[in-house]
């Protein structure tokens, strides 16, 4: 692979990390998604995963599991919150790439020349 195939592959991942956040971006305006996901799962049945996660009167299995439940909802605004940082990183990036794939572009041509 020629330094401009790697360029503009690096390109093409930089170009998926924008699509990827501007994607969770719209998402998260989204009414459905905010009830149903941001409030209803993240705030309220993680909450209650809390509490069970505590309760004596239910298994070492079951409490565990409560627990994991329960944290569920951290890792999916993590998960959210680091591909919307990719993003903006990568946005950044494109267009020093696509500046690098000219002139590797020009430098390729000129190679050829010589």
């Amino acid at each position: 692979m020629n330094q401009v195939e790697a360029l503009e592959e690096q390109l093409k991942t930089e170009k998926l990390r924008v699509e990827r956040r501007d994607a969770i971006l719209r998402l998260s305006k989204n009414p459905d998604f905010r009830k149903l996901i941001i409030e209803d799962f993240c705030r309220n049945e993680c909450a209650r995963y809390v509490h069970e996660s505590g309760d004596p009167s239910l298994t070492a299995e079951q409490r565990a599991d409560a627990l994991n439940i329960a944290q569920a909802a951290g890792h999916l605004k993590r998960f959210l919150n680091v591909n919307i940082t990719m993003g903006d990183v990568a946005e950044r990036t494109v267009m020093d790439l696509d500046q690098a794939i000219e002139e590797a572009r020009a430098s390729e041509g000129q190679e050829e020349i010589d």
